[in-house]
This record gives C-alpha cells, sequence and structure tokens, in this order.
C-alpha cells in the first residue's frame, strides 16, 4: 500500500467536496507513492506528535488540523510552521490533512460527539450544501464489473451513512463496430451481441464528474454508453454541528458531569445557565463553535456543548436564554479523530497496517 492508496480511503470517509470554501485541506507534505506500513493520527500536527509518529515508525500522519493554513513564504527551522514541515521532511512522514470534511462528514467529529454524548434523532445545526442527485447508469462486461464498480463506487455511491451503494442486472447489448473502430469485442461491420450487466449508483452533483471519469478510465470499451438521470429525491444536506434529543431529560449540572465524564475531562468544562434546569434537546459543535450560539437556540436547543466559546457567545446564549458548557476545542474533536484511527485500523489490519492515534 502507498500513501494515495490510503488517501482514497480516508476520502470516501470525508470528501473533500465537504469542506468549506477555503479550507486548506489534503496531502500538505509528501510523496503519494511512498509506501505505507505504519499510520498516524492526531488533532494536532505539533512538534511532539510529529516526533512520537516518526518513532512509531509511521509513513502518514493524518491530523485534523491543518500545518499550514497560509501559503509559507520560507521553511526554515528557526520558524514554528517551517520547523514542523522540516521535521515531517526529515522523518519520511507524510501529513494529510481532513478538516472541516471530517466535520461534515458522516461518521466525522460531530455525529462521534452527539453519539457519545447520546443525542438521538440527530439533525443539522447548521445547513451548509443543499445539493441534487443524480444516477449514473453504465453498461459493462462481466469480466470489467468489478472493476469498474470499485471505481464509480470510489468516487461516489454514497447513500447517507453508506458507501459503495450499486445495483446491477444482466442482459444483451448490441452493436456493429464500423470503420475506423478499434472494438473491445466483435468484428467491423459485423452485427454484435453481447452479454452485459447494467451497473448503477447514485451521486450528489459535486461528485458527478469524478464518478463519470472514474468510470470511463475503468471501463475496457473504446465508446462507452452510459446514462445520467438527474432526480427528484429528497437532496443531499451537509452542515456543521448537530442538534439531538438526550435519551432522558436532565438537570443541567448533572448533563455537565456526564460530557466531563464522556470526553474525560473531568472538572475541566465551563458552564453557564442554571445547574438545576432540566435539558432534554443539546446542540453539539466539535472544536470552536461560538458563531453557531444563535443557530443552536433557534433549532430548540436547551444546552449547546462546544469549545472556545468567547465572552460575546456567552452573552449571546444568555440573551438567547441557551445555557452552554465549553467542554475545550480539542477535548471535542478527540473523540472523532480516536473514531477514525478505528477505521483505519480495521480496514488495513489483513495487509498489516498499524493505525494508532497520537495523543498531544
Amino acid at each position: 500500500m502507498v500513501v494515495a492508496d490510503i488517501l482514497r480511503f480516508v476520502e470516501t470517509l470525508a470528501p473533500p467536496r465537504l469542506a468549506m470554501p477555503g479550507d486548506p485541506i489534503g496531502l500538505q507534505i509528501g510523496d503519494p507513492s511512498a509506501s505505507v506500513t505504519n499510520i498516524a493520527t492526531a488533532v494536532d500536527p505539533t512538534r511532539s506528535v510529529i516526533d512520537r509518529a516518526a518513532a512509531l515508525g509511521a509513513e502518514l500522519l493524518i491530523c485534523h488540523h491543518p500545518l499550514i493554513y497560509k501559503p509559507l513564504a520560507g521553511i526554515t527551522a528557526s520558524d514554528e510552521k517551517g520547523d514542523l514541515v522540516l521535521r515531517a521532511v526529515r522523518a519520511g512522514l507524510a501529513v494529510y490533512v481532513a478538516h472541516t470534511n471530517f466535520d461534515s462528514a458522516p461518521g466525522g467529529t460531530n455525529d462521534t460527539l452527539a453519539a457519545i454524548l447520546g443525542l438521538s434523532d440527530t439533525r443539522l445545526l447548521s445547513e451548509v450544501t443543499t445539493e441534487p442527485y443524480f444516477k449514473v447508469v453504465v453498461f459493462v462486461p462481466e469480466e470489467a464489473l468489478e472493476p469498474v464498480r470499485a471505481a464509480m463506487c470510489g468516487a461516489g455511491g454514497f447513500i447517507g451513512n453508506y458507501s459503495d451503494c450499486s445495483f446491477r442486472t444482466r442482459g444483451i447489448g448490441t452493436f456493429k463496430p464500423l470503420e475506423g473502430a478499434r472494438p473491445y469485442l466483435g468484428e467491423t461491420g459485423k452485427l454484435e451481441q453481447a452479454e452485459e450487466w447494467r451497473l448503477e449508483t447514485l451521486t450528489p452533483e459535486s461528485a458527478l464528474s469524478e464518478v463519470i471519469e472514474a468510470m470511463l478510465q475503468a471501463h475496457p470499451y473504446e465508446e462507452v454508453a452510459y446514462d445520467v438521470y438527474p432526480l427528484r429525491n429528497e437532496p443531499r444536506k451537509s452542515g456543521i454541528g448537530l442538534v439531538g434529543r438526550l435519551g432522558k431529560p436532565e438537570t443541567l449540572g448533572d448533563f455537565r458531569r456526564r460530557v466531563e465524564r464522556a470526553l474525560k475531562c473531568p472538572g475541566f468544562t465551563r458552564m453557564t445557565g442554571n445547574p438545576r434546569k432540566k435539558v432534554a434537546t443539546a446542540a453539539v459543535c466539535a472544536g470552536g463553535g461560538g458563531s453557531l450560539v444563535s443557530d443552536a437556540a433557534r433549532r430548540g436547543a436547551d444546552v449547546y456543548i462546544t469549545g472556545d466559546l468567547s465572552h460575546h457567545a456567552i452573552l449571546t446564549a444568555q440573551w438567547h436564554g441557551l445555557a452552554v458548557i465549553d467542554a475545550g476545542h480539542f477535548e471535542t474533536e478527540k473523540p472523532g479523530v480516536e473514531a477514525l484511527t478505528e477505521v483505519l485500523a480495521r480496514e488495513y489490519s489483513e495487509q498489516g497496517i498499524a493505525a494508532r492515534y497520537v495523543d498531544r
């Protein structure tokens, strides 16, 4: 396995199209063709994280926060970012970033945070994008069925929290190669019948061109017969943060203690609101979600859990009558990265590739 192989899988979990505009995600350091035997994950690409990842023998470090936010004027050891880049390069460590795309993705930071806090019936806190679905249908000979399916589903083929969604039916295709054709099957000027499979998948509009290109690249035919259908299905929605119901109403004070236990940060959180107030609906935003305080109130949340709440964000929450729990930027994102590590470890266990989470 090489870096590019691992990253193709990661991007099925956190598609780049889900990233906020201008977010510097993707491979920031390293060679896509470099071999990988060990993967490290972390929230932040700090000096200690890079050094420990290298000590573990990792060739790939997958981080939530970007190492490089803005273009660098230079790379020197006397500069913070330059020092980190040089450390990674010297260690032969590729650095990849899945940031707001992982926040928005199914199973990402916000889904994980909501799950460990016991929220159910979740809905988006802040809707960022809405896009229509398309169905892509292609006709494939049996020997090429799996390569074409894998290529299409690698670029799209998602329905909610399910990947690799496709359908196939068997049939007979007819064609006559004309002068100048270079047919995969059949002879020039002769009507040919071939057993083929109708293969179809769904894709959001933002991934449509990628799915078509992947399908064309994997298909053996010189001229590929395929159809693209716009659908009237409910549009695909993505956004930041979630709102959901607690298992049962509890006091704000009890809920705060449960948040601290779940995030393993006892005594760390800041809270505003009456500790005896009953709460039944909670909003979450992993990381720094101060800009979404009003969204949490409008969505009917009794309490909002996030990190990095400013003085003015807290005043806004108080004006709305919304209780808030500041559980820390790092602490609210760490569970999502740990969950990603477990997914990677399961995916690559048979190939003997280890995946380990590295704390700050």
